[in-house]
């Protein structure tokens, strides 16, 4: 017994078609990330913790500026500038300044250039708290929280 191709396209079409108007279609794009938050401002150095050490003002302290330049959907691009000073294991302290840039991402991946100085890890805004997780260079490996002026 012959079948025709006509009777096997109509029913493969309206599975197709009923599928493809499914509420629950898998292929439907996801709904778009939130963008990332905006910075600017200044920020005060509430702790610093490197290598195990955490170090709060008076011992260490900084402010760190930043002013967006740029956004889109999911990155933020702006410049930074940070003053800080902190103990450099001797006596003595170490003032680190310097201006340059910052791209933060909504995934909550963050990249900092400084003169000489290149930076990557993660943060994470909670009201006026923000913490930045270097991770690379790992000598730079650090964790700060700054608290909005």
């Amino acid at each position: 017994m012959k079948r025709s191709l006509r009777g096997l396209v109509i029913p493969f079409v309206a599975a197709l078609f009923a599928t493809g108007c499914s509420e629950s279609n898998p292929t439907s794009p996801p709904p778009p990330a939130a963008a990332p938050p905006n910075l600017t401002g200044t920020w005060d150095l509430a702790s610093l913790t490197q290598g195990g050490v955490t170090l709060t003002p008076p011992v260490a302290t900084g402010t760190f500026t930043m002013g967006q330049t740029g956004s889109s959907a999911t990155e933020a691009t702006g410049d930074l500038a940070l003053d800080m000073t902190v103990p450099d294991g001797m006596g003595g302290f170490n003032n680190i300044v310097g201006a340059g840039t910052y791209t933060i991402r909504s995934n909550g991946s963050w990249e900092q250039s400084l003169p000489g100085q290149q930076a990557t890890g993660t943060y994470a805004l909670v009201g006026n708290t923000l913490t930045v997780t270097v991770t690379a260079p790992p000598v730079a490996a650090s964790i700060s929280v700054w608290q909005k002026q």
